[in-house]
């Protein structure tokens, strides 16, 4: 079972038997908590979105993003590589040659309505954490901003 939670107070109280997920920090991000797992989920496309890369590329995305004095909260997948995923704002509309781009460079995103894991509070043994946590009151950088990073960061590696 699935439970839409949008409040803390009443997140608190409905799943006060189930493992503190990392939400209590200010954010009105709507997520979903699976009651069996108490795993949190946050679903992509209305009020946030993700771009997702490979760890190597995708920190000197990062890298690129904080010398321009964007910060975005970034989730830790494992894997062989780990996956990088940047939470940003709604994706908008782009040229297709921009969306052919992030694909030949390797950039990934989800379909709009799919949900992403959230990290635990506590580091959880060879489970998805944050790399950068979100920080209260933050304006998550726009997608096109993220996409246009990673863009770049390709062509300073002579990956055109």
């Amino acid at each position: 079972m699935i439970a839409v939670i949008d409040d803390h107070h009443t997140q608190a109280i409905q799943q006060s038997d189930q493992p503190v997920r990392d939400r209590s920090d200010g954010f009105v991000w709507p997520t979903t908590i699976d009651s069996a797992t108490g795993n949190v989920h946050l679903p992509l496309g209305e009020s946030i979105d993700a771009l997702i890369m490979h760890a190597g590329f995708a920190g000197e995305v990062n890298n690129f993003l904080a010398r321009h004095m964007l910060r975005t909260p970034v989730i830790v997948v494992p894997g062989d590589p780990d996956d990088w995923i940047f939470l940003t704002q709604p994706r908008t509309t782009m040229r297709q040659s921009s969306w052919d781009d992030l694909i030949r460079i390797g950039v990934g995103w989800k379909r709009r309505g799919d949900t992403i894991l959230l990290p635990a509070v506590c580091h959880v043994e060879n489970g998805v954490r944050w790399l950068q946590r979100p920080q209260p009151n933050m304006t998550l950088p726009p997608w096109t901003a993220v996409a246009g990073a990673a863009r770049l960061t390709s062509s300073l590696r002579g990956r055109r």
